[in-house]
């Protein structure tokens, strides 16, 4: 019995074809690298929420020479997590005790904590990032020349928008 080749699967530019495809893509990647980044994860004892936490605080725009870096407010970190103010501070909280996450009082007004990534908390997401940038690497080493180069060009245009780019990793060094 002869197998054929599998056959090429062509997506218009319709929303609702493409994330069809976008969505397969990404579950493959998906497949392909979680099992390294959870355990590591589980490893520093994450919840979910804390994960997207300490990724948004990494994701901040890094200071420019001679002024301090951004801090959020606990109530920012709910808004742009969606989740309540109560629940942020939960999550928050742990994150304090084992050092990954500074809060401190508002310089303005003491009723508000600003939060910010800690020396050690910018270490542990760099950990987790290059372990989805590792995963990614062997991924691609298995697609063609061509197909790496095919999708290089395709996510050229849409990496440089600022709302994409802003969730690129920092370069390494």
């Amino acid at each position: 019995m002869q197998l054929s080749a599998p056959s090429k699967v062509a997506y218009s530019a319709e929303p609702a074809d493409l994330a069809r495809g976008l969505a397969g893509f990404m579950r493959f990647f998906t497949h392909a690298s979680d099992g390294d980044f959870l355990r590591q994860a589980d490893e520093l004892d994450l919840s979910l929420t804390q994960l997207k936490l300490l990724s948004h605080l990494y994701e901040l725009p890094e200071p420019v020479e001679g002024s301090e870096a951004k801090l959020l407010s606990v109530k920012d970190v709910a808004e742009e997590l969606g989740i309540s103010l109560p629940a942020a501070s939960r999550a928050i909280d742990p994150l304090v005790k084992r050092r990954l996450v500074a809060r401190h009082e508002d310089a303005l007004d003491r009723r508000v904590k600003r939060v910010r990534l800690t020396a050690r908390g910018e270490s542990a997401v760099g950990r987790l990032l290059a372990t989805r940038i590792a995963a990614a690497e062997a991924m691609l080493a298995g697609f063609t020349e061509s197909e790496r180069g095919k999708l290089a060009a395709a996510l050229a245009e849409i990496l440089s928008r600022p709302d994409i780019k802003r969730y690129c990793p920092r370069k390494a060094g």
